[in-house]
């Protein structure tokens, strides 16, 4: 069975906007939870495991694990640009990820005492090693895909960047300058600062889902624009 390029090019956007849609009206029942009732419904808790932004979260790292996954068995050659390792590596990492997301394994969460960090303080640093290890050490594969895919690439990118304004500039910003403020100017207002701390929460998770997001939104584009190049071959044959 083929693949309909043109459907799939359709198709895509459709999902990537169900999620963001999805994304959007999570926020808003936190949100509203927080304002109206001053409590947090536990099924869509923004800071908890297995609920269901946690769930949805992780969905979308599995399904770019998956892709990753697939187009390191349709890679033929390990001389091609990407290359298979390129694939497989991070279709490894990201299902890492997504297992760290269901069971929060890098605050200790879930049967994590046997899987690598796990409740560590310095999960921000080793997170950002392997990122820019992996940008280091498959420079040649993300610059094959600068020049043939450039726009999916900034797209991706962007992605990134939002995905780590909000697990690493959020929390960073927590520790640093937010509680710091919050015990100075209003060591009392035990409500005010739960509020402005679930804010903060629905901030930096809504910018890890939505960046996760925009890359999956880059990953099936350009698998799209794979199986298009390969129909518009086979027809020419």
């Amino acid at each position: 069975m083929t693949l309909n390029p043109k459907l799939l090019n359709r198709a895509i956007p459709y999902w990537i906007g169900g999620l963001i849609c999805f994304e959007v009206a999570i926020v808003i029942i936190y949100l509203g939870g927080v304002f109206i009732h001053r409590k947090v419904y536990h099924p869509f808790d923004m800071d908890g495991f297995m609920t269901i932004p946690s769930l949805l979260q992780a969905s979308i790292l599995f399904q770019i694990s998956l892709v990753y996954l697939g187009m390191f068995f349709l890679s033929r050659k390990s001389s091609e640009r990407p290359s298979p390792a390129f694939w497989f590596v991070q279709s490894v990492l990201l299902f890492y990820v997504t297992l760290d997301e269901l069971v929060k394994l890098h605050l200790g969460g879930g049967v994590s005492s046997w899987m690598p960090i796990s409740g560590t303080k310095y999960w921000i640093g080793i997170y950002s090693f392997l990122i820019v290890a992996i940008a280091v050490f498959f420079f040649r594969d993300f610059k094959a895909l600068w020049y043939g895919y450039r726009n999916l690439v900034i797209l991706g990118i962007s992605g990134l960047v939002l995905a780590i304004v909000g697990a690493f500039g959020a929390e960073i910003f927590k520790h640093i300058i937010l509680n710091p403020l919050l015990a100075k100017f209003f060591p009392e207002r035990e409500v005010l600062t739960w509020v402005i701390e679930q804010v903060r929460v629905a901030f930096e998770e809504f910018l890890e889902m939505l960046g996760e997001t925009l890359i999956l939104y880059a990953v099936l584009l350009f698998v799209a624009k794979k199986i298009e190049q390969n129909y518009q071959d086979f027809l020419g044959k």
